[in-house]
């Protein structure tokens, strides 16, 4: 199976409530602990590659359908572990609804961390109606890339992407992604034809990577101080398919704001719809919070 054949297996998961895919992986997990999920055969076409089955969400959770923001565990496919998402969903949804998705991705060691200050991201969800998901990646450890081989342009150098991460623990980052996903799309019938990233710092490579890889999957990414270093950076698989919006805060003395000026403009020289906004007294940790109206609009328009 072909690259486009595993993309079409999530698809095809999502779109039917069904939550088997087929996504490569480092290695091939443990054989998976008793829990409730679905299964298909290894494709022999990928190497290396795995089988990897993906929760199902069960009507007898104590939280199934709940609205409103939740602290959430599912267990991990192969391994049995427990692994916490922090998830919001308008309260006023009901059955039969398709809402649109954004994943935050975390960028410092908590699932809280982009929820801090007045948690824009929720409370401009809730007027725009939204679901939103905040994944772990796996591992609470610090610097998240989820699987990016893509640095961060930084004052000092470039970034070390995975740095005190396994092969295996980045895998499972961003199958992590795309587990909570398939959960949480099942379960609210969430409209699949409009699923959206956002990543800080790290986690931009991370939702800029993922969007590359399942291009199919995302309809745009928001990346905020992430300029990513874009050597081998498939930027065709993008183009036609993921829009892109570029923020960064001119308070930011973390990462340069010319290097994601210049992310902006090879993204769209590439041929990627792309938006770059920078955020009046934005600094590194909360300039997005601040443009949280401006990114949902943007979301809006896609």
């Amino acid at each position: 199976m072909n690259t486009r054949g595993i993309i079409a297996v999530v698809l095809l998961a999502l779109g039917t409530g069904l939550t088997l895919a087929q996504v490569p992986a480092a290695a091939t997990p443990p054989a998976p602990a008793a829990a409730p999920v679905a299964a298909a055969p290894p494709s022999a076409a990928v190497a290396p590659a795995a089988a990897v089955a993906r929760p199902v969400p069960m009507p007898a959770w104590p939280l199934y359908q709940h609205t409103g923001e939740q602290y959430r565990v599912y267990e991990f496919p192969g391994t049995g572990e427990s692994i916490p998402y922090r998830l919001y969903v308008p309260e006023d949804w009901q059955p039969g609804e398709r809402l649109p998705l954004l994943i935050t991705l975390r960028a410092g060691n908590s699932i809280n961390n982009n929820h801090r200050d007045d948690n824009a991201l929720v409370s401009e969800a809730r007027r725009h109606r939204y679901i939103v998901i905040s994944p772990l990646g796996y591992r609470g450890l610090r610097q998240p890339y989820y699987g990016s081989p893509y640095p961060i342009e930084r004052p000092d150098g470039p970034s070390s992407p995975g740095d005190g991460w396994s092969a295996e623990e980045s895998a499972r980052a961003e199958q992590d992604v795309l587990n909570v996903l398939a959960l949480v799309a099942a379960e609210y019938g969430a409209d699949t034809s409009r699923v959206f990233l956002h990543g800080q710092n790290p986690s931009a490579s991370g939702a800029l990577y993922l969007a590359s890889r399942y291009p199919e999957l995302f309809k745009a990414v928001v990346v905020s101080s992430g300029p990513i270093v874009t050597r081998d950076f498939p930027f065709a698989a993008l183009r036609g398919k993921v829009s892109v919006l570029v923020l960064h805060g001119d308070k930011d003395s973390s990462n340069p704001i010319a290097a994601s000026e210049r992310l902006a403009r090879e993204l769209s020289a590439a041929g990627v719809s792309t938006e770059y906004r920078v955020v009046p007294g934005g600094e590194h940790l909360n300039a997005y919070l601040l443009a949280a109206p401006q990114i949902y609009d943007f979301l809006d328009r896609q």
